[in-house]
């Protein structure tokens, strides 16, 4: 079998060209989108009454991690929260590990007017704005 140069000069291009693009190729679709703006503090009216403080951090694969409190006479509410973050959309979910019985609170929110305006699952409407 006879190979031209012009042949294996053309495949030695090919294979260094994918070799050189290639990793800019990927860092491209590895690509996220800055949530940053969602860490901190948010406060807001739950569904039960009160006032929830949430501390909130994204993580880079968009996954929301925080805790909660609810001042109430003689006792607070700690709930955990965790969710997800896609743009300006947000889902979380208060779980009461304490509470008997056990409850969660499923929150599907939108950022809008520098607030996060949110519906709970049972049609109860609140807004959590961001304290710092």
């Amino acid at each position: 079998m006879k190979i031209s140069i012009q042949s294996l000069t053309g495949v030695i291009f090919s294979v260094l060209f994918l070799t050189v693009c290639s990793p800019f190729t990927l860092a491209a679709s590895a690509e996220q989108v800055d949530n940053s703006w969602l860490n901190g503090k948010w406060e807001g009216q739950p569904p039960a009454g009160g006032e929830l403080t949430m501390t909130l951090t994204v993580d880079k694969d968009n996954q929301v991690r925080g805790s909660g409190v609810i001042p109430l006479r003689g006792k607070s509410a700690h709930p955990e929260v965790t969710g997800t973050v896609n743009g300006n959309h947000v889902v979380l979910e208060t779980f009461f590990p304490s509470a008997f019985p056990q409850s969660v609170v499923h929150y599907n929110c939108t950022l809008a007017d520098n607030a996060l305006q949110c519906r709970t699952k049972t049609g109860y409407k609140t807004s959590f704005r961001k304290l710092d």
